[in-house]
């Protein structure tokens, strides 16, 4: 999980001024199945829109095995995971004093999503059922990580409504504590989406290969 106090020390370096905008940066790394890890980010870099990456790992093999062989060789976490999602976050706001309180005046967040994905590149003359299991499990992979995508921008959405609604405080520094705890918030919520997704297809990412 992210690290709040590194992320507040963050925020303090970056903030600046009380009517500028004010990045808040943090990762997640969602593996396919069991592979599920969260690590902290820090920057001053702030990210609008969205941008999803696909990157593929090449599958092969003239049998079954040669196939598992070379899912096992090329795929992420060296083969421990046969998809990998990098989501980024970049939500951001600004801030203005009005009627002696402090609130939200402005807010975005971007999405920057980098997905590694199995692709085949393999023999066009290896057995017919070797080529159906190889494009299956293709095909497979790429749904459930577009799945991982729609679950980050549900969550993108959110964090952007949820910025908008903030209560109004006297001080814009208990406004930002306040900030900072709802995204802390939001970020458990939306790895544990991943985990739910990720336990309810298990089963099914189990018997691909």
């Amino acid at each position: 999980m992210g690290d709040l106090n590194r992320l507040s020390l963050a925020w303090t370096a970056i903030c600046g001024l009380r009517s500028q905008i004010r990045p808040v940066f943090f990762r997640r790394i969602l593996g396919i199945a069991i592979l599920l890890l969260a690590i902290p980010a820090l920057s001053g870099f702030t990210f609008q829109g969205e941008k999803i990456d696909k990157r593929y790992y090449r599958i092969y093999g003239a049998s079954h095995a040669e196939l598992v062989k070379a899912v096992r060789r090329n795929a992420p976490r060296n083969g421990r995971a046969y998809g990998l999602g990098i989501i980024d976050f970049f939500p951001s706001y600004q801030t203005e004093r009005k009627d002696g309180s402090c609130r939200v005046k402005k807010a975005e967040v971007g999405l920057r999503v980098q997905l590694r994905l199995p692709r085949w590149q393999g023999n066009k003359q290896v057995p017919r059922r070797v080529l159906r299991v190889a494009r299956n499990f293709e095909r497979v992979i790429n749904a459930h990580e577009m799945q991982h995508v729609r679950i980050a921008r549900r969550y993108t959405r959110l964090m952007k409504q949820r910025l908008l609604k903030m209560r109004a405080q006297k001080s814009c520094w208990t406004l930002r504590s306040n900030t900072r705890a709802m995204i802390r918030d939001l970020k458990k919520q939306h790895i544990w989406a991943h985990r739910r997704f990720d336990n309810r297809t298990r089963r099914q990412i189990r018997r691909l290969l």
